[in-house]
């Protein structure tokens, strides 16, 4: 198996964080969704099938059990596409935000895409999965310039 699922799908049977309500929603606004007891465990995935799912250097996604998940909006909007013969990723077809990655099955978590939720989540990030697959390009943020807003130079 590749991706997410194989280091966190266990995770949120070793975590259950607060049972506060988080929401999040895809750029649009036109698919919104409800956690409940997301799981702590958060991990930036360095795999080729994340990065091309993100269009970044990696994607980072969170655990969370089927019933700490409501679609609050436009769940029935949601798209998926089965991006291995072992899972789908759900993204809003509106605008094409990338919303969750998902193994195959009835019963398996949703991996949801962080940047997605509309709050801070509760818990950091804690590692950094299929870390070998890192592209070069892909630079530490300590060895960078950092701005508040934009590149001023």
């Amino acid at each position: 198996m590749r991706g997410l699922a194989v280091s966190l799908g266990s995770m949120h049977a070793m975590f259950k964080a607060s049972e506060a309500v988080m929401k999040g929603s895809c750029l649009c606004g036109s698919i919104q969704y409800d956690i409940k007891g997301f799981s702590p465990g958060i991990a930036n995935c360095h795999c080729s099938m994340c990065r091309k799912s993100s269009g970044s250097a990696y994607g980072v996604f969170g655990t969370v059990a089927l019933e700490d998940l409501t679609w609050v909006k436009g769940g029935e909007l949601i798209k998926e596409f089965t991006s291995s013969p072992e899972a789908k990723r759900g993204f809003c077809p509106n605008c094409g935000s990338s919303l969750y990655f998902k193994l195959l099955g009835d019963k398996t978590p949703y991996e949801i895409a962080l940047g997605t939720l509309d709050e801070e989540p509760n818990h950091p990030v804690d590692a950094n999965i299929f870390f070998a697959s890192k592209p070069g390009w892909s630079a530490s943020y300590d060895a960078l310039p950092s701005y508040d807003t934009v590149r001023t130079q």
